[in-house]
């Protein structure tokens, strides 16, 4: 005999992880993402602005990854320009751009939104767990080396 779940609505959760992201969260996701870029190129100090920024190009880096080598570039351009975008925090006290990162981050933000639109809430979700992974292999690989 088999078990029965615990929940009887798995199938349609089952389902729905597997379906392309809503349309309105995936418009949600991006307009916080679209604001948070404007406001870093205003020079705001926001760091939760740039930690929300640099979380969804981290995820954006693993998921293109998943996809095609074809969209890896645009991620890690967009990814070194944020590193840049931190060092102008730093030594202005303001985040903001140079050139080439504002392109990178307009070309990275284009790429992630495909991603999102066209990717299932699942898909995401385990870039994001791989997000995280490693990024906690590097702390602890960085902090091994001191």
């Amino acid at each position: 005999m088999k078990r029965r779940s615990a929940n009887p609505t798995n199938w349609a959760e089952t389902i729905a992880a597997r379906q392309p992201m809503a349309r309105s969260v995936a418009d949600d996701v991006m307009a916080k993402l679209y604001s948070a870029f404007g406001d870093l190129k205003a020079g705001s100090t926001d760091d939760d602005l740039f930690d929300r920024l640099a979380a969804a190009i981290n995820v954006g880096v693993v998921r293109a990854e998943q996809i095609d080598q074809a969209c890896v570039a645009p991620m890690l351009a967009a990814r070194d320009a944020l590193i840049r975008c931190d060092d102008i925090r730093g030594r202005h006290g303001r985040y903001g751009f140079d050139g080439p990162g504002l392109l990178a981050m307009a070309v990275g933000l284009e790429v992630y939104e495909e991603m999102v639109r066209n990717s299932t809430p699942q898909q995401m979700r385990e870039a994001m767990t791989a997000s995280i992974a490693r990024m906690r292999r590097q702390g602890a690989a960085e902090g091994a080396q001191q």
